[in-house]
Parts: C-alpha cells; structure tokens; sequence
C-alpha cells in the first residue's frame, strides 16, 4: 500500500489575504493540502465561512476573519489573536487587491475610489508586514509573498491609475524592505500571477476579448508560493517572481 505524500509545511502557519475569492482561495487550498495552518481574511465573511467549509477536508487549524486590511487596528488585534490560536507566523500571502470598477483616465476618476484602491492594495501590505514582520525577525525565520502585476490593463487603457499605481508601489515596498531583512532569515519576494481569471479579472471589459489559453492558470502561482514557503526562493530576497517564466523554465 503507498504512504500518502509527505505534507511539507506541516506544523507552519500562514496568512492570506483576500482569501474569500480568486487566487487568495487557490493559495489557501494549496497551503491546506501542504498542512499549514491558516489565518484567512476577507471582507466578506460568507466566503470565509464557504472557505472554511472546503478546506476542512484538509484538517489543518484554521482561523476565518473577515477583516478590511487597511484597517491597523483590526490587522494587530486579529494577528495577536492567530498568534495566540495558531501558533508563530511563518508565512504572509499579501494578495488582497481591488481594483477601479470602470475603465475611465486619472482625471476624470472618482477620488474617493483611487484612494481606495490604493489604500487596499498599499496600505494592507503595509500593515500587515508591520504587524508580523517584528515577531519573524526575533524567530530568525519567515517569508513574505507581496502579490503584485504589471498593470497590463492599465497600460492597454490608460486607465486604472490607483492601481497601476498601487501595484507598482507595493513592489518598491519589496525593494525597500529586502536590504533590511538581509541576514535576518525573512526573505520578502513579489509574485507576478500574469493574468489569472479571476472574479476581478473576468468583469473587466479589457480582457472580455482575451481567449481561453490566454490566461495563466492559478494553480502556477499557487506552486510558487508553496516553494516561497519552502525556502526554494530564499536566494532571489527582494525580486519579481514570474509565475509563468518560471512554469516554463
């Protein structure tokens, strides 16, 4: 009779952020089936609450909250909570993001929606590497996956500045925290998905003419971010990972 395959990250815990949909669920079922413990957050809680539902199958800890990310308040309070339920953070999946909900240039956008927007895709990152990070460095151990993009759609519009923007900042957020975190034992890298259907993805008009093969499945994404938790990234600290440059390589 064949053993069942070794869970690698048995025993570890993670954090995903916008868990609830998309490819923060892809990641939190690959996470699961690798048997790392999860603290899932979400705005919407009956997602979590169906994601729960799934990953059950999994028996591994998990901890749903649905929390807003830019929130500071509610990030310390829930992260001292899985400290305290879960265990040591090992690992931090910042892929909440959202995006404007119409096509239309930086001048003529809705302010109030660009801040948003940046706000969600910037300052959840933020908040959320100030939280865990301190508590990573102390155990000399820890990794940080910041979901980033290349903003194609806001190249091909001209639109979607606040997340163009947002993007692109996060990854300067790698940049700036990889020379600080060098010899510490964190290693903090972004993950470029390249263009996963995704609820997000699906409703934008720019991509309605995009084929069927012209989307990079999420389950490549998913393998990349259990090899960051696995330690198989920890020499390229402070990089751009391409899902799909590395599938093919």
């Amino acid at each position: 009779m064949t053993s069942p395959a070794p869970r690698r990250l048995q025993g570890r815990v993670g954090v995903v952020t916008g868990a609830g949909r998309g490819l923060g669920r892809d990641v939190a079922h690959a996470l699961a089936a690798e048997g790392m413990g999860l603290l899932l957050l979400s705005r919407t809680s009956s997602e979590l609450r169906s994601l729960a539902d799934e990953l059950a199958a999994y028996d591994v800890p998990l901890l749903p909250a649905a929390v807003d990310v830019t929130d500071a308040s509610a990030i310390d309070r829930v992260v001292a909570h899985a400290e305290q339920q879960l265990g040591p953070i090992d690992l931090l999946v910042n892929n909440a993001g959202r995006i404007e909900t119409t096509e239309r240039p930086f001048w003529e956008a809705d302010r109030e929606e660009l801040w948003a927007v940046v706000e969600t895709n910037l300052r959840g990152p933020m908040l959320l590497c100030h939280a865990l990070l301190p508590a990573m460095v102390l155990r000399g151990r820890g990794h940080v996956v910041n979901v980033t993009s290349r903003a194609r759609a806001a190249t091909r519009t001209g639109t979607y500045t606040g997340y163009a923007v947002s993007k692109r900042a996060l990854s300067v957020l790698t940049e700036a925290l990889a020379a600080p975190l060098a010899g510490t034992g964190v290693v903090v890298v972004d993950l470029l998905p390249g263009l996963v259907r995704t609820p997000m993805t699906a409703g934008m008009a720019v991509w309605q003419d995009v084929p069927d093969d012209g989307w990079t499945p999420a389950s490549v994404s998913t393998a990349v971010v259990v090899d960051v938790a696995l330690g198989r990234y920890d020499d390229r600290a402070g990089e751009l990972l391409d899902a799909p440059e590395l599938a093919r390589g």
